[in-house]
């Protein structure tokens, strides 16, 4: 799977755990299809000098979370589980593509796939299950998804 520059790529933008692994940039690319991107860099590897496998896990939760939470149409949500396979390494410089669809939505779940490619290369591939969130009323404060 190849980077499409012509998607209508938007930054993932939000406080917390993702700003430390982004900048992220998130895509619809179909119908229950969506895509996000990161370019890893030096501070993405492990001390073998390939990309952590954390990164490559944060960054398929982020989509499937982020394509829960379009399909949702902005409802909060939250991963409840997933599984992952690493099937390759990845390298500092290469653009990751996380391709994620929504197999199966029902009442407050949402069940998702991803697949993660570093430039034309799987490199990992995940499932998981997100529950939508009961929204919390006006002045509890800012609600959101994984994205």
């Amino acid at each position: 799977m190849d980077y499409d520059p012509d998607l209508p790529w938007r930054d993932l933008r939000g406080e917390g755990f993702n700003t430390h692994i982004g900048p992220i940039q998130f895509a619809p690319r179909g119908p229950a299809r969506w895509c996000a991107t990161l370019v890893l860099e030096a501070r993405h590897m492990n001390v073998a000098g390939v990309c952590h496998g954390g990164v490559l896990l944060s960054l398929a939760d982020v989509a499937m979370g982020a394509a829960t939470f379009d399909a949702g149409d902005g409802h909060p949500c939250a991963t409840i589980q997933m599984d992952a396979h690493f099937l390759a390494a990845a390298r500092a410089g290469q653009r990751m593509l996380a391709a994620a669809t929504q197999l199966r939505k029902v009442r407050d779940l949402s069940f998702m796939q991803c697949e993660v490619w570093a430039e034309g290369r799987q490199v990992l591939r995940a499932s998981g299950t997100w529950k939508y969130l009961a929204s919390r009323g006006p002045g509890a404060g800012e609600t959101g998804g994984n994205a």
